[in-house]
């Protein structure tokens, strides 16, 4: 588990309940269920999505859609659209602002036989604030951090990477969060190989690897309601995890130099 600071509004200190046994969790009701208002009145309809205290819901018998303040509704149903809202993931129309900076952590240079090795080790300072109108719980955080792994470096033994896009992550508990609420925590290290020697005779050769940038999804009830990608215009033709791509080949001197075992 990443450590989080976090920004919240103060509270009063909670008292310790007596221990008692969990309660099972409710089970989630469905989107359509019957309403009945506090003077009796009822109506069959589909709740689509929530804000603050009312509700946007759409009747079953027309199709019409209303705004329903939940105050306006017994208890019964009002505690049903709230565990709607509170489990649903469709329920709020989920909005986030992300601020990344990618930072140096460490880096050590040497040499061997002529050749200049370099391991560097980066990572993301990641600031998410929830600018959702209602608290958001019972959320997680996934971040992927990807990167072209174009040489690995054991030691003083030289070696091809794993390829380009490689992706390195981790899944974070979020706290409940209410509008504004800000959380910030950095990202654990990825290890960067640099590769270059320089003959005094023959060709240059050079490799290294390179992060292309970092992928934040934020997840409710397992499903994803919020993605942000700090370089779009690189990673918007990448899959999760690389989920739908094959092997990845990518073809160069130093690599096919390794595989084919030539000095």
């Amino acid at each position: 588990m990443l450590p989080l600071c976090v920004r919240m509004q103060a509270a009063e200190p909670e008292k310790k309940a007596p221990s008692k046994k969990a309660a099972p969790a409710p089970a989630v009701p469905d989107a359509t269920m019957t309403l009945r208002n506090l003077s009796g009145q009822e109506v069959n309809a589909k709740l689509l999505s929530a804000s603050g205290d009312s509700v946007t819901i759409e009747r079953v018998d027309d199709g019409r859609q209303f705004v329903v303040d939940l105050a306006t509704l017994d208890e019964f149903s009002g505690e049903r659209v709230r565990q709607w809202i509170q489990y649903s993931p469709e329920a709020l129309a989920y909005h986030f602002a992300v601020d990344v900076e990618k930072i140096q952590l460490d880096s050590s240079t040497f040499m061997t036989g002529g050749r200049d090795l370099k391991n560097a080790e980066w990572a993301y300072r990641v600031k998410l604030t929830n600018l959702t109108r209602d608290p958001v719980a019972d959320a997680k955080l996934e971040y992927r951090i990807v990167y072209d792994d174009e040489v690995e470096i054991t030691r003083t033994v030289v070696s091809p990477g794993k390829g380009a896009n490689q992706q390195d992550g981790q899944l974070v508990d979020l706290p409940e969060m209410i509008f504004n609420d800000e959380i910030e925590f950095e990202t654990a290290p990825v290890v960067l190989h640099t590769y270059e020697y320089v003959p005094s005779r023959g060709d240059r050769e050079f490799s290294r690897d390179l992060i292309k940038g970092i992928w934040v999804r934020v997840l409710k009830g397992g499903e994803v309601v919020y993605e942000f990608q700090s370089q779009p215009s690189t990673m918007a033709a990448l899959s999760w995890d690389n989920e739908e791509k094959g092997a990845v080949r990518v073809t160069n001197r130093f690599r096919d130099q390794f595989a084919t075992g030539q000095k």
